[in-house]
């Protein structure tokens, strides 16, 4: 079964990219208290796809997640699971209310 993230990115990697204005993305869940190498791996695929998102179109993306599932608060672990988009400052990370 495909993790959240692995189905985000595979998705944005099929659609026409010309036509994109912004990029929001509600992961379905919060990152988990021990984040694993795989999981580890899928963000950093989407990291690095975002990231061409932005060199090529200007896109900067944003990503939501709420605090009170039981998660850690994602903007402690965005700077290892997005390296890319948050050393460049590229990211919008939203807490969103329940």
């Amino acid at each position: 079964m495909r993790s959240t993230v692995q189905w985000i990115t595979k998705t944005l990697q099929t659609v026409d990219s010309k036509n994109f204005q912004s990029i929001t993305i509600c992961p379905e869940n919060n990152v988990p208290e021990t984040v694993g190498e795989a999981t580890h791996q899928e963000w950093n695929d989407l990291d690095r796809l975002l990231v061409q998102f932005w060199t090529s179109h200007s896109i900067r993306p944003q990503v939501t997640y709420v605090t009170d599932r039981g998660g850690k608060d994602f903007r402690v672990d965005a700077p290892s699971l997005l390296p890319g988009l948050t050393r460049r400052g590229l990211v919008d990370i939203v807490e969103t209310p329940s």
